[in-house]
């Protein structure tokens, strides 16, 4: 996976440190499956030291079912995108298709800093996963 705006400069790479970064992750049922347990998304990973600074997801293809399962989105601690919650329940509805924010923003009190190289993943309780599709998306800054 390339950035998505041009000029960020590339993951992981020592170029633009101190620019804001992005890292693209990506998940589709077709392709990875939904039974319960954690799920590492596809695409690009946050180096150690990343503080996340923004994050969205953008569903494809609706998640489901919508009553059943549960879906969390981390990247360094559980649930620090998207708190483990129904598809179809706040925040960041999955249920619909659309983009939608996900819990890292720039508001936080606390921001998210990574403790080593991190993956976007996803866990899946409750019940498995049996259609869905979607890019996320975490706006980073690389200190060093």
């Amino acid at each position: 996976m390339g950035n998505i705006m041009p000029g960020t400069g590339k993951i992981g790479s020592g170029n633009h440190v101190g620019r804001v970064k992005y890292a693209r992750a990506n998940y589709d049922f077709a392709v990875d499956g939904g039974a319960i347990g954690t799920i590492t998304l596809r695409g690009d990973a946050l180096p150690s030291g990343a503080i996340l600074l923004d994050a969205f997801v953008d569903v494809t293809t609706a998640f489901l079912p919508v009553t059943t399962t549960t879906v969390a989105l981390t990247v360094q601690s559980a649930g620090d995108l998207r708190a483990a919650a129904l598809t179809n329940a706040s925040p960041s509805v999955i249920s619909t298709t659309g983009a939608k924010r996900l819990l890292v923003d720039a508001g936080d009190a606390d921001l998210v800093k990574t403790t080593a190289a991190r993956s976007v993943t996803m866990a899946v309780a409750a019940g498995a996963v049996t259609a869905g599709k979607c890019s996320v998306v975490v706006a980073y800054l690389e200190l060093a």
